[in-house]
């Protein structure tokens, strides 16, 4: 799970989730310091795979008929997402 660069906090999973489903705009408080942070570039890297991955395997997944299975998937990857993200205090670039 992510921890705060600047106070150690532990960033709660509902918070990290929400940040990932709501992008506002790049940065984010933290809730016990209220410094700025931001994701990694890692992180964004795996974001942005995972993301990619979705359409393809909805394709995959209609063509074989395992849409049950593509759903199941899914929601698995969303409630997974958020111990895949770190965070730092400087934006960095995707790539």
């Amino acid at each position: 799970m992510a921890r705060c660069i600047h106070c150690k906090a532990n960033l709660s999973w509902f918070f990290i989730f929400k940040r990932l489903m709501i992008i506002k705009r790049p940065d984010f408080e933290c809730p016990s310091c209220c410094h700025n942070l931001y994701f990694t570039s890692r992180s964004k890297k795996i974001l942005f795979g995972m993301t990619m991955l979705i359409p393809a395997l909805f394709v995959l997944a209609f063509m074989l008929g395992y849409m049950a299975l593509f759903m199941v998937w899914v929601m698995g990857y969303i409630l997974v997402l958020p111990w895949f993200v770190t965070v730092t205090d400087n934006d960095e670039p995707l790539f």
